[in-house]
C-alpha cells in the first residue's frame, strides 16, 4: 500500500540505561510501507532473531537502528555504541589477526599519539613542552590501561580461535580466505570492539 506523503511523527518513549524502546514507529521504502505503527523493544543481555521473507524490511530496520534514523532515534540511549555487521572484510595483504586489531581505531590513535609524545621527550625539547607531553602521556597510559590495551593481541587471538581459526590461519592475509571466512573476520572485528548493541545482517 502506498505510504501517505505527510505522515505524523511517531510518539516515542525517551529511554535511559542500556535498553532500546521505541513506542511507535514507521518505516517505508520506495513509497511503500515496510513497518507501520510498530513497537521496538531490545533488552540488554538478550539475543534476538529477526525473521521474515525477502523484502519485508529486515535490513532496512537494522540500518535504521544503526544509523539512528529519526523514526527510532528517540528510543535509543545516546551513549549506546551500535555496530552493524553486514559484509565480509576486503581481501588484502593484512593478516586476519591484524585486521581484527585494526577495528579499534581509538586504541590505534592513542598508541600513535603515545609514540609521538615519547619521541618528543627523547628529543629533549623545551621544559614546558616536555612537561605537557609527560602529562598527556600519563593520561594516555591510564586510558590504554582502562581499555585493556596490553591484552588486545591475546583477546583478538582468542576471538579468532572461537571462530575456528587455527594459529597458522591467524597469520594468513585476508586475500587467502574465502568470502565466508572473511565474514568471520568481520564478525571477529565486531566482537573485539565490544559494542553495546551488535547487529548482524545475514550472518550465515
Amino acid at each position: 500500500r502506498e505510504a501517505p506523503q505527510g505522515r505524523a511523527q511517531p510518539a516515542m518513549a525517551q529511554v535511559s540505561g542500556n535498553d532500546v524502546y521505541v513506542h511507535k514507529f514507521n518505516l517505508t521504502a520506495g513509497g511503500k510501507w515496510l513497518i507501520r505503527d510498530s513497537q521496538l523493544s531490545l533488552v540488554q543481555g538478550r539475543r534476538y532473531g529477526l525473521v521474515g521473507p525477502n523484502g519485508c524490511g529486515k535490513s532496512t530496520l537494522l540500518h535504521a537502528i544503526a544509523n539512528r534514523d529519526e523514526e527510532v532515534a528517540k528510543g535509543i540511549p545516546k551513549h549506546m555504541d551500535i555496530l552493524l555487521v553486514e559484509q565480509e572484510v576486503a581481501a588484502g595483504d593484512m593478516t586476519a589477526l591484524d585486521m581484527v586489531l585494526s577495528s579499534d581505531q581509538r586504541r590505534l590513535q592513542m598508541m600513535d599519539e603515545v609514540a609521538q609524545l615519547e619521541g618528543t621527550l627523547q628529543d629533549g625539547d623545551g621544559a614546558e613542552e616536555a612537561a605537557a607531553a609527560a602529562e598527556r602521556l600519563r593520561e594516555l597510559y591510564d586510558e590504554l590501561e582502562a581499555i585493556g590495551s596490553a591484552s588486545a593481541v591475546q583477546r583478538a587471538s582468542t576471538i579468532l580461535s572461537g571462530l575456528q581459526f587455527t594459529e597458522e590461519q591467524k597469520g594468513w592475509p585476508t586475500k587467502a580466505f574465502s568470502g565466508g571466512w572473511r565474514m568471520r573476520i568481520s564478525l571477529a572485528r565486531a566482537l573485539f570492539r565490544r559494542p553495546r548493541l551488535l547487529l548482524l545482517d545475514e550472518p550465515t
